[in-house]
């Protein structure tokens, strides 16, 4: 009859960071596997030119390994220093404690899933190191180890804090109609005579016409559009380092090109915006080129959504965010009969069922009405409209 091996106590952990649990650190080495995860953001398309994925999974690994007992030292944007002799071993236990850990504070479901996108790549980066054991001990412990890792990485990612079989077009953020857009145009008339008038509307525009993301607006250069066969075509880095054309309309490039000469009219030396450089600058109060600004960084996309609040809030009354403007122009197409290959093309998504399902169909909530088929009688005093209400 086999004996059963009793696992080494090392490996039966909870939550809480203990010395006595890090007999793990003389087989696998967490650095590298830091390192490793490093290097895969690295190639990832764009990662030179922005640094927000890095950034985001350097700060989701530090909460990750501190809740574990590390200690982490954050020096500056990417500098961190990890010191890991008192981390326990990732185990599934106290995964499914991390994520538990995050709720209790708050955070939200999809916050909590991006955190664990780059929670997992170490683990599975840590579970493909090579360990080679000198004894019966060390051989049981690691492949009891490795069980662990490996159990660690599957650990499920909490529900979604809502849920809805509409699509996601409908369930974030604003929509604006095609009166809200026109409003919102036409709060300009005040104000277009100035730089900022100017800028600030091409980038509204340009925005709700094009569906461009703010980070793509942020990045636009005069370079990055021609002339089409049929209208002007926009090539600008996108998501996952997409560089399919856009079109946009004769308006959208009058409304860029009067802004620019608007600019370069005023600019000061090293601030006139040629062709290489970003479109969108940033301006003083007052409508004002600062005199130390170089034109050779642009405006950020959080600059973009300041101004897109800010002027939506003054014309409309109502919370609108840069990302808005591109769910506009998804809503305003589904809305007047485009073709899905033609929202897929504007959007830049890689097939039409990516389009279908942030996109969707039009519904319409009354053709479900039973009052519609069916006859209810109500007393009379009932069918009496009540004061107030709508």
């Amino acid at each position: 009859m086999l004996a059963v091996l009793p696992i080494p106590n090392q490996i039966v952990m909870d939550s809480r960071p203990q010395v006595e649990s890090n007999r793990w650190l003389e087989f696998f080495n967490p650095q590298a596997a830091i390192d490793q995860v490093i290097n895969h953001i690295e190639t990832l398309p764009g990662s030179r030119a922005e640094r927000h994925t890095m950034r985001a999974y350097l700060s989701s690994l530090a909460d990750y390994t501190r809740f574990l007992g590390a200690r982490v030292i954050h020096f500056s944007d990417e500098n961190y220093t990890f010191q890991w002799h008192n981390m326990s071993m990732p185990t599934k236990a106290n995964t499914a404690d991390y994520i538990a850990h995050c709720k209790r504070n708050n955070l939200a479901s999809s916050t909590i899933v991006r955190y664990m996108a780059a929670v997992r790549l170490f683990l599975r980066a840590l579970h493909e190191q090579e360990v080679i054991p000198l004894s019966g001990g060390d051989y049981l412990f690691i492949m009891a180890a490795q069980r662990q890792l490996d159990l660690a990485a599957r650990v499920k990612n909490p529900p979604a804090d809502r849920t809805s079989n509409r699509p996601a077009l409908e369930q974030h953020g604003t929509r604006l109609s095609l009166a809200q857009v026109n409003a919102l145009f036409g709060s300009f008339d005040v104000d277009l005579h100035t730089l900022a008038g100017k800028r600030d509307l091409a980038m509204l525009y340009l925005g709700i016409t094009s569906g461009l993301r703010a980070a793509e607006i942020a990045r636009l250069t005069l370079a990055n559009i021609s002339q089409g066969a049929d209208c002007y075509e926009v090539r600008v880095r996108g998501k996952r380092s997409n560089h399919d054309p856009i079109g946009i309309d004769s308006v959208a490039y009058g409304l860029l090109v009067n802004y620019v000469k608007a600019w370069n009219d005023v600019a000061g030396e090293g601030q006139f915006i040629t062709p290489d450089r970003p479109i969108f600058q940033a301006l003083m109060r007052g409508s004002h080129i600062p005199t130390d600004h170089d034109a050779q960084h642009g405006i950020s996309a959080r600059g973009i959504l300041m101004i897109v609040e800010r002027r939506a809030s003054s014309a409309l009354g109502i919370n609108v965010t840069a990302h808005d403007m591109r769910r506009t122009c998804a809503y305003l197409m589904r809305s007047n009969g485009f073709e899905w290959d033609e929202i897929r093309a504007q959007l830049r998504h890689r097939s039409i069922g990516t389009t279908e399902k942030y996109v969707g169909r039009n519904q319409d909530l009354s053709r479900a009405l039973l009052s519609k088929s069916v006859e209810f009688i109500l007393p009379v005093a009932a069918q009496q409209p009540l004061d107030g209400v709508a």
